[in-house]
């Protein structure tokens, strides 16, 4: 039977790298780059799909935090496998899931369009992979990597290998129930060389695939990396990867470009449903060539809606001197637990798991039932897996350690930063690095255009520019002329603002004006398509529409009839909202 599976994996930090991948696989299971072979004789080959990666950084005062991400669908939590390559000997801990959910959700890029007139307060801104042969007997083995550490941390067992050759960490690998991809010898012996550590992840032979959860690596340097030679082993066309870092500046890609969007390329009228192929396009471009990150949002970190992150009487003490046939009792005092005949909800997703360790289900018992009323079922309790002290020291790591991390992160570092690209396997050759860049301007989340004028065909996008629609109310089909990406930078690492590379900004001003001057209604006398400043000055200044300071008055209010009878109404689902998210995250500011 095939199943579907997905990993989230693969770190590296500091001067070393973070690479978090989403793995999706038919056949059998994979965890991360490394397939469990079931013994020397490795099963058929399969193909591995990437569909996606998320990490968060942390960074500044001499150290990187990642937090990472672990997801896997599958039934056998003995083929799920990770491996982190590191510079040095990182401190591990559980992460939370709820601080992703909670960035993500608060910076997810919204386009929408106003059908009513314009209003003079825009705010718009911003612009067959096989498995490795068997070992050759005929040859002395490689001396086996020493192992640094091993410990636990969560659902996972882990250990950290120092190892002279691939073949070496493989061999050790393979022999723990880790099986490599092909690939993968020649890319791990490119950063053996480079002076890298291996850290192995498996999961705890008391828990299960249903048990993950993020972890956090932390150590000592500056200058946080997404090294994506070993993602590309598996890796989709046009993978989408989500960089979030935390820091006292905005971050921004140092070893690859940093693209900003020509947004007259977008479909305001479908509402940005063309953003991705818009993203690809415009990284494809000759001055970024297909490595290439934009920023999806910029500002404080405040916009964070912390309420996923937020629980009231949580106490882990609570848990360690109680009987076992108590502790569901004292869970759904705290909100964490509502179990009944039909089942249990949970007020926090890895509580499900703590129970399962501590207190597992009996055989032939439905789960509801079983913790709802333990004190029936007391004769069928596993009284030798429940440690009240162990279930408390389980429950501070797991959750409440993460939850304050996750809360205290937010209130250390002032800015976030949300960058974005799409990335196919031959454009992974060379690992992306950030920096932070001083006084850079702000990036909302959220954009809007409007439709103004008497022949209701003029679209004024957030900045300033005009374009003029099709005849049937469509966004305009461009020439290959028009650019995907406005403006391409580069941050060198010696510091400083960045370089601009490729500039679009005067070439996309000359196309919208031929375009209005040829079926606008400028073309008949009617409305203006002058462009808006950059810096949201006025009408007159021309600029790209994302990347300009934030400022109130950008581009010019038409005041013209409506004669073609245009209807003052907006998209619900998204206008109301975008107006009110414009002036919270436009009031931020740095700490």
């Amino acid at each position: 039977m095939q199943t579907k599976q997905l990993v989230e994996l693969g770190v590296w930090l500091a001067g070393a790298c973070v690479a978090a991948l989403a793995v999706e696989t038919e056949a059998q299971a994979c965890g991360g780059t490394f397939c469990d072979g079931g013994g020397v004789t490795p099963p058929a080959s399969m193909q591995v799909d990437q569909t996606g990666e998320t990490v968060l950084f942390a960074w500044g005062d001499g150290f990187v935090e990642a937090h990472i991400q672990i997801s896997y669908e599958g039934n056998d939590a003995s083929e799920f496998a990770w491996i982190v390559p590191v510079l040095a000997v990182p401190e591990i801990e559980v992460g939370s899931a709820r601080l992703f959910q909670a960035a993500l959700e608060s910076t997810r890029p919204l386009y929408g369009h106003d059908l009513a007139q314009c209003s003079a307060n825009d705010t718009g801104n911003d612009p067959s992979v096989g498995f490795s042969s068997s070992p050759d007997f005929g040859t002395p083995p490689p001396p086996p990597p020493v192992v640094v550490v091993q410990d636990v941390v969560g659902a996972f067992e882990y250990a950290v290998l120092d190892g002279d050759s691939a073949e070496s960490v493989t061999t050790w690998l393979a022999d723990n129930g880790y099986s490599n991809a092909a690939d993968a010898p020649q890319i791990l012996d490119e950063y053996i060389a480079d002076g890298f550590l291996f850290v192995a992840f498996k999961l705890r032979h008391v828990a299960g695939v249903e048990d993950l959860h993020p972890v956090v690596l932390r150590y000592a340097g500056d200058e946080p990396c997404v090294p994506l030679r070993l993602t590309r082993i598996a890796a989709v066309e046009d993978m989408p990867i989500r960089v979030l870092a935390l820091a006292d500046h905005r971050a921004m890609p140092v070893s690859w470009r940093h693209v900003l969007l020509n947004r007259t390329r977008l479909d305001w009228i479908g509402l940005g449903e063309n953003y991705d192929d818009l993203v690809i396009r415009a990284i494809d471009e000759d001055g970024a060539n297909g490595r290439g990150f934009v920023t999806e949002f910029f500002g404080a970190t405040s916009i964070v809606d912390r309420t996923v992150m937020t629980f009231f009487g949580l106490d882990a003490a609570a848990y360690s001197a109680i009987d076992v046939t108590q502790v569901y009792d004292v869970l759904r005092a705290q909100g964490l637990a509502s179990c009944g005949e039909t089942g249990c909800v949970w007020g926090h997703e890895l509580v499900p798991s703590l129970l399962h360790e501590f207190v597992p289900v009996p055989d032939g018992i439905d789960e509801g039932p079983f913790y709802a009323c333990l004190s029936c079922n007391a004769d069928q309790i596993d009284v030798e897996a429940w440690d009240g002290v162990a279930f408390a020291a389980a429950f501070d790591e797991r959750i409440i350690a993460p939850l304050d991390h996750a809360q205290e992160l937010l209130d250390q570092w002032p800015v976030l930063t949300r960058l974005f690209t799409r990335v196919s396997p031959h454009e992974m050759m060379t690992d992306p690095t950030f920096a932070t860049v001083e006084d850079a301007e702000l990036v909302p989340f959220a954009f809007y255009s409007q439709t103004q004028g008497s022949c209701c065909t003029t679209v004024r996008l957030p900045g300033g520019r005009f374009v003029e629609l099709d005849t049937d109310g469509s966004w305009p089909e461009w020439p290959d002329a028009m650019p995907w990406a406005e403006r391409i930078e580069e941050l060198l690492p010696t510091g400083g603002p960045p370089t601009i590379l490729v500039d679009n900004t005067a070439l996309i001003d000359d196309m919208l004006a031929e375009r209005a001057a040829a079926v606008g209604c400028n073309a008949e006398g009617g409305t203006s398509s002058g462009v808006g400043g950059e810096a949201g000055g006025g009408g007159d200044a021309p600029g790209p529409d994302n990347g300009g300071t934030t400022g109130e008055g950008a581009g010019a209010s038409n005041d013209g009839a409506a004669g073609c009878g245009c209807a003052a109404t907006r998209d619900p689902s998204a206008l109301g909202l975008l107006a009110s998210v414009f002036g919270a995250v436009l009031r931020r500011r740095r700490r």
